[in-house]
Parts: C-alpha cells; sequence; structure tokens
C-alpha cells in the first residue's frame, strides 16, 4: 500500500521549522548511504537527533492516519534531507536492517516502511519527484509542504534532479507491529471500514461483526 496523507503537518509547525533550517549546517547525505548507495546519492542532510527533527517527528507520530495505515512499532535513522539545483539520489533499495542507537545501546530494526515528509512547498522548487519503481512501471509524486508518502520499502526508488529552487524533506523508516504489506493494507481498510459503520449506523451489529474481525486479524498477526 502507498498512501499519500496532506496536511500532516500544521502550517505553523512548517514555518518554524523552515525558518531555523536556515541557520543549520547540512552534511553530505553520502554519509548515510549505503557502499552502493553513495555512487547515486547527491544530496545534503540533518540527522537526528535533533530538535528540529524531533518535533516534526512528533507531529507525524500524533497523526491518525499514520497509526492507522503504519501500525508503528518503531522508527529509525529519520532525517532531513535537502536537494539543490542539480541534486537528486538514484535508483536504489532502502536497507532492510538499520541499526538504532538509544540509552539502551545498539539494536537493528526491521525496515518495513519508508516515509518522505515534504517539508518545502510545491513552489518553491523545481523537479525533485519521488519515484517509485514496480513490475507494473513508475509513480512519480511532488510532494507539497506538509505532505507525507508512506510507501513500502521493499521498492525500488529515486528521487529525480532537482531543476530548480531547493526541495527540503524529512525522510525515515518504521518497523510495523504488521509486517507484512498486505496485512497492513487488510487492516487498514477493515478500521476504515469499522469507523463508517460507526459513524453512519451506530454501534450495529454489523459493527461487532467488523470490530471482533479487526482485532482477531491484528491477535493473529501483529509481532512485537
Amino acid at each position: 500500500m502507498i498512501l499519500h496523507i496532506q496536511n500532516v503537518i500544521d502550517p505553523a509547525t512548517l514555518s518554524v521549522i523552515l525558518d531555523k533550517l536556515t541557520a543549520e549546517t547540512f552534511a553530505d547525505g553520502r554519509e548515510s548511504a549505503g557502499w552502493a548507495a553513495k555512487e547515486v546519492k547527491k544530496n545534503q542532510q540533518l540527522r537526528a537527533p535533533h530538535p528540529l527533527i524531533e518535533l516534526a517527528l512528533a507531529r507525524l507520530k500524533k497523526h491518525e492516519l499514520v497509526q492507522q495505515a503504519a501500525r508503528p512499532a518503531q522508527f529509525v535513522n529519520t532525517m532531513i534531507n535537502r536537494y539543490e539545483r542539480g541534486q537528486s539520489y538514484g535508483s536504489h533499495m532502502d536497507d532492510a536492517l538499520m541499526i538504532k542507537r538509544d540509552e539502551r545501546g545498539e539494536s537493528y530494526v526491521r525496515t518495513d516502511i519508508s516515509f518522505t515528509l515534504g517539508l518545502t512547498g510545491l513552489s518553491d522548487y523545481e523537479g525533485g519527484e519521488l519515484v517509485i519503481e514496480d513490475s507494473s512501471g513508475e509513480r512519480a509524486w511532488r510532494l507539497d509542504a506538509g505532505d507525507l508518502l508512506l510507501y513500502p520499502s521493499h521498492f525500488l526508488h529515486r528521487v529525480n534532479p532537482v531543476t530548480a529552487g531547493a526541495r527540503v524533506a524529512m525522510v525515515g523508516w518504521i518497523e510495523s507491529l504488521l509486517p507484512e504489506a498486505q496485512q497492513r493494507e487488510i487492516c487498514f481498510e477493515l478500521f476504515q471500514a469499522l469507523q463508517h459503520e460507526f459513524k453512519t449506523q451506530g454501534k450495529s451489529a454489523q459493527f461487532d461483526v467488523l470490530s471482533k474481525t479487526y482485532n482477531n486479524l491484528l491477535r493473529r498477526w501483529v509481532k512485537r
């Protein structure tokens, strides 16, 4: 399931983040790339831990649709990327396992879901499409400020060259309580149906059946 969610972060918070980013020093994006991806990664990055990243991530974690679609167990390697004119990130595959460092030490996190959160408006840059490749071809997105794209990490993807302005976005990875993409899609759609039934019919007999099915699927599929 690929999900495009708009207005994940409010304009006031976005304005604060972008204003404070002007004073930050970005590193070479190749510092966090794998040995093969270094050859095709041309951007700049600001890595966690950082107050601006934590601010954006806190808003993201509270978003209801993000919780329903991703069922996050944990987030890993969140960073802010900047692409200026001529910069891009060629076709690549995200690592299946990433190292998470915290007060308890180091641990490996499985990457089930990748995400990109746009921080700059569409009028601030040209080009810079996020392109996802699968057996049916390619799909491309240009994300507006506050737009989020959630997609399974098993897809090849790239960021096309920015041709004008600067594209700034927060990216990261999620280990989900539901490790399979199909499981997440089924549960997401079932929960949407559950909510719709309650809003339109109240706690009906149909609602109870949907609730029973949804929760029993979670019991069967969730891995902690």
